[in-house]
């Protein structure tokens, strides 16, 4: 056997490996010394004869008569002081076709896991200069191996050990000595975490890039559009509408005062802007016809439709009785949440509306704050539901790349407000907007949703809405009762069977705060005292009509209904 000297630099030497008849084996003892010696082709580095880049490399491994003979289901770095450990592990995991790469100190672990990271790490503890813990955290602050899981191997068996372990970013903990069954299930059962882990990131990626462009591009249109908006008054349509002057614009275009020059009424017009639904001939007919459909709808808390059309211009267009007054959405920007009477005389006039609707075949499929509109008329305040059938109107323009993005940015529904069904692209009925109803109330009353937008952005939200149960109100308003808190669950619920109907819903809600309001009577008080109690004041206690409310618990309002 000729032994011939190699580098001390031997982070990346492969473990011992057994083809054939031929047995290569690295002389783990040696390890200990200043030069240790291996039967090993000296200074071989950057390719091998493979033409694959290496830094040490057997030649066996290499041979091209040995080609598909060792396959690789993993890289994985051992980090070990003990080389009876080293070598024991590596020939486990090379046994099984994993790559190994060794090292016995923390601080050439962290050179070579920065040069190049592996798919996981096996870390041993107790070891010189730099021990397990430390090398973990290191690795875990560096965002470049942040991600890859670390697997400690120790003979501390102590609880606090393994807590320790777990607290520095450690993925799992393999006691010596070593059972080989147990190493590879562990190793193989992170891998595939990673590796699923890794694919989500991609994809996540990919769609968030995909989004990202199909928003630029929908700016671009919302700029030339906004520039024609701001031309087209003084504009007269179908010799019919005089377009005075913009007072709004939203998702799917721009909103005017205008005259109905026949009658020199007051109307609103809303100007649809250039789209996938109302671009070509068939979709500007289809438009039309589905508008006249739409004026069917005839009730005091939806915003009536008077007209509809398009213009021998293009221009597509919807007539509207003009509304004055401001959004709930302005009412909540500027009160944050309303107390329970109020929300419930706002809720049974958006239900009413909604279930004359649904019974005439009609889902609003966008039923959000900014779309509840609180009408000053001259009998007092009057919720009209407004955007009735936009959706219906414009068709499901949907693609798989645009899926349930939100309408702020131009396509049907909101996220925070859209039911499981929808986000599932299933079939769905009128319950989807009581799902949204639920999901508007509860932000009326909390003082934001129930699952507000997060870090994972538009997808976790939608996910949330699918798979996340939500979270009972009365955590955040600890002052609603029990009852109301149980209708906004069960109209929440992510099958649309087990919810009730629009008008259902309004029955529940207002029987739920009766017992608490007269709600035919304006301006009562709650029939119950509140108390602000600090958590050490036992002074007071709740009698059958007194809640008793920790200071700090809620917004301070006062509940004058």
């Amino acid at each position: 056997m000729v032994q011939v000297p190699v580098p001390t630099q031997f982070d990346f030497l492969p473990p011992p490996a057994r083809i054939g008849n031929f047995v290569y084996q690295i002389r783990i003892s040696c390890f200990l010394y200043l030069k240790p010696t291996v039967l090993f082709r000296k200074n071989q580095r950057k390719t091998d004869n493979c033409g694959k880049p290496t830094t040490y490399c057997l030649p066996s491994l290499c041979n091209p008569m040995f080609a598909g003979v060792v396959m690789t289901k993993g890289d994985i770095f051992i980090v070990d002081d003990n080389p009876n450990n080293l070598h024991l592990l590596s020939g486990i995991l090379q046994e099984k076709g994993f790559n190994v790469r060794l090292a016995n100190s923390g601080k050439r672990a962290l050179a070579a896991v920065k040069a190049s990271p592996p798919e996981l790490v096996m870390l041993d503890i107790t070891m010189p200069e730099i021990d397990g813990y430390e090398v973990c955290r290191r690795l875990k602050e560096d965002p470049q191996t942040s991600a890859v899981p670390i697997i400690f191997i120790s003979a501390l068996d102590d609880s606090s050990d393994k807590v320790r372990a777990f607290q520095v970013g450690g993925a799992d903990y393999v006691t010596k000595p070593f059972q080989a069954e147990e190493v590879i299930a562990r190793i193989e059962h992170q891998l595939k975490i990673s590796r699923l882990q890794q694919a989500l990131e991609q994809e996540k990626a990919e769609l968030v890039k995909k989004n990202e462009e199909l928003l630029q591009a929908q700016r671009r249109t919302n700029l030339v559009f906004s520039a024609l908006s701001d031309a087209l008054p003084g504009t007269v349509l179908d010799d019919k509408y005089r377009l005075d002057h913009k007072i709004g614009a939203g998702g799917f275009g721009a909103v005017f005062q205008g005259t109905q020059l026949s009658l020199g009424r007051p109307v609103a017009v809303k100007v649809f802007r250039p789209s996938k639904g109302n671009d070509t001939q068939e979709e500007l007919e289809r438009f039309r016809l589905e508008g006249i459909s739409a004026c069917r709808l005839n009730h005091p808390n939806a915003v009536a439709i008077l007209d509809s059309g398009i213009s021998s211009s293009g221009i597509a267009y919807l007539v509207m009785e003009l509304l004055h007054g401001k959004t709930l959405q302005a009412e909540l920007t500027n009160l944050r949440w309303l107390p329970l009477k109020r929300t419930v005389l706002i809720i049974q006039q958006v239900c009413s509306a909604l279930a004359e609707a649904h019974q005439a075949g009609i889902i609003h499929r966008d039923i959000k704050p900014e779309n509840i509109f609180l009408h000053q008329s001259n009998q007092g305040e009057v919720v009209k539901v407004v955007d009735f059938g936009i959706a219906k109107l414009l068709g499901e323009e949907v693609s798989e790349d645009l899926a349930q993005i939100t309408a702020r940015d131009n396509i049907v529904g909101t996220p925070a407000y859209m039911a499981p069904e929808r986000v599932g692209n299933l079939p769905y009925d009128g319950k989807t907007d009581v799902y949204s109803v639920a999901v508007m109330t509860f932000q009326m009353l909390a003082g934001k949703p129930p699952f507000p937008l997060g870090p994972g952005g538009v997808v976790g939200l939608m996910l949330a809405h699918l798979n996340q149960p939500p979270p009972p109100i009365r955590t955040v308003n600890p002052t609603l009762p029990e009852s109301v808190e149980t209708v906004l669950l069960q109209g929440m619920e992510k099958k649309p069977a087990l919810r009730p109907s629009a008008d259902g819903f309004a029955t529940l809600l207002t029987q739920a705060a009766e017992p608490f309001y007269d709600l035919n009577t304006p301006n009562q008080s709650p029939r119950f005292n509140v108390v602000l109690k600090s958590p050490d004041d036992s002074s007071q206690l709740p009698t059958r009509n007194t809640r008793i409310i920790p200071t700090g618990s809620f917004p301070d309002q006062d509940s004058d209904g």
